[in-house]
C-alpha cells in the first residue's frame, strides 16, 4: 500500500511540474510574441533615430527565443517581458529625441565642409613644397593625408545616411568625421576652428 501510495505521490508531482513547465512556456512565447508585435510597429522609425538602441532590442528578442528553444522559458520570460513597455518608452521620446540629432547634425553639416576644403588646400600647398614646415614630419604629414581621405570618405557616407532619414547612422558618422579632422588639424600644425570646438 505504501509503495502504491508513492507512485501516485510521483505521477502527481510530475504532472504538476509539466503543468508548471507548460505554463511557463506559454507565458514566455506570450511574452516574445507581445514583443514582436510592439517592434514590428516601431522598428523602422526607432532605427533611423536611435540605431544602437534598436539594435539592442533585436538582440533582447533574439536572445529570449533563443532560450526558449533551449527549454529555458524562464530566462526567455526574462528576457523578453519588459520588452513591449521598453519599446514604448523608445517611441514616446522618438520625436524629441530627433529634433536633437537633427539640430546637432545641421551644426555640423554647417561646419565641416569648410574644414574640410581647408585643411585639403593646406594638404595640397605641403604636397607640392619641396620640404616640410619645420615640427612636420613626413610620417605625421602621410598619416594626415589618410585620415582627411577617410573623413571626406566618412562625411559622404553621412550624407548619404542624412538623405536616406537614418539621422542616427548619418550623426555618429559625423562626429567621427569631426574627430579625424581634429587629429589632422594638430598634425598639420593648424588651428582648430569654431566648427570643431563644440
Amino acid at each position: 500500500m505504501k509503495r502504491f501510495w508513492s507512485l501516485i505521490l510521483v505521477v502527481a508531482l510530475g504532472s504538476s511540474m509539466l503543468v508548471s513547465c507548460g505554463a511557463g512556456k506559454g507565458a514566455a512565447t506570450a511574452a516574445i510574441q507581445a514583443a514582436e508585435t510592439a517592434w514590428a510597429a516601431a522598428k523602422d522609425n526607432v532605427a533611423k533615430i536611435l540605431p544602437d538602441d534598436a539594435k539592442s532590442i533585436d538582440e533582447a528578442i533574439a536572445a529570449a527565443k533563443t532560450s526558449l528553444e533551449q527549454g529555458d522559458a524562464k530566462a526567455a520570460l526574462a528576457a523578453a517581458k519588459d520588452l513591449p513597455a521598453k519599446i514604448q518608452q523608445l517611441t514616446a521620446g522618438l520625436a524629441a529625441k530627433e529634433a536633437e540629432l537633427r539640430g546637432a547634425w545641421d551644426s555640423l553639416n554647417a561646419g565641416l565642409p569648410g574644414v574640410v576644403s581647408a585643411v585639403q588646400k593646406r594638404v595640397d600647398i605641403l604636397s607640392k613644397s619641396k620640404k616640410l614646415p619645420a615640427g612636420i614630419e613626413q610620417a605625421a604629414f602621410d598619416g594626415a593625408k589618410s585620415s582627411l581621405a577617410e573623413a571626406k570618405q566618412m562625411w559622404t557616407e553621412a550624407q548619404s545616411a542624412q538623405q536616406n532619414g537614418n539621422l542616427g547612422e548619418a550623426l555618429a558618422k559625423a562626429s567621427g568625421v569631426k574627430d579625424l579632422l581634429g587629429k589632422v588639424l594638430t598634425a598639420l600644425k593648424m588651428p582648430v576652428p569654431a566648427a570643431l570646438q563644440s
